[in-house]
């Protein structure tokens, strides 16, 4: 089941009973209407995402997808432009959470309306973590979900020991005129993410009530 693909959903439809008789414990999508609608009323399932400041994340994509010849994103022509002439092009797509979140087509003007229900939905639906403070996101995570280790300090490893997620890449500089501009194209997924870190503290109550709900004191 590819569920990181609009097409791999479509076929995900066709199999979503024999997938959730499998025993499964957890579907990853960036398509988060369509993700959410794999669920049923006999298969219901809780929402997580942890989330990236969203400059950094379109620098880290631009540079994973220029050399990433395994993924069908791959972009061999972005070897030739700089990450300058990427922001600086029409082609650059911003504002993707508050798109997936409101289900709005990439190419719709979003208005403050449409950032006003991404908030909603985020705060109502969505458990937020946050992926420059991994390891309270991690202990958030398994706190809510009641989560175990397999073996001591495994997370803590993956984290810092032998992280396999990482992609090093050049940084543009926070205020420069390249900053600037995906400030103004990145304009309501800023504001998401902003309003994403006060939601990330305040959950740190929610998960309090939680474990003294279940009996594990404060």
């Amino acid at each position: 089941m590819d569920t990181t693909s609009p097409d791999g959903l479509d076929k995900s439809f066709e199999y979503r009973e024999e997938i959730f008789s499998s025993g499964i414990d957890l579907i990853v999508s960036n398509y988060f209407l369509a993700g959410a609608a794999l669920f049923t009323e006999r298969h219901r399932g809780r929402t997580f995402t942890i989330l990236r400041h969203p400059i950094e994340i379109a620098q880290s994509l631009f540079h994973y997808r220029k050399k990433a010849k395994w993924e069908r994103t791959y972009r061999k022509d972005w070897n030739q432009i700089t990450f300058k002439d990427y922001a600086n092009s029409d082609s650059y797509i911003g504002n993707w959470v508050v798109h997936q979140l409101t289900g709005t087509m990439p190419w719709v003007q979003l208005t403050d309306e449409h950032l006003e229900q991404a908030k909603n939905i985020l705060k109502k639906k969505v458990f937020v973590g946050i992926a420059d403070q991994m390891d309270e996101t991690v202990r958030q995570l398994r706190e809510y979900f009641g989560w175990k280790e397999k073996e001591p300090f495994c997370a803590f490893n993956y984290l810092h020991s032998n992280p396999s997620n990482t992609n090093p890449h050049p940084l543009i500089e926070r205020g420069s005129e390249t900053w600037n501009l995906l400030a103004k194209k990145e304009k309501y997924d800023m504001a998401l993410y902003h309003f994403a870190l006060e939601l990330f503290a305040g959950q740190r109550e929610m998960i309090r009530m939680v474990k003294v709900y279940r009996g594990g004191g404060a």
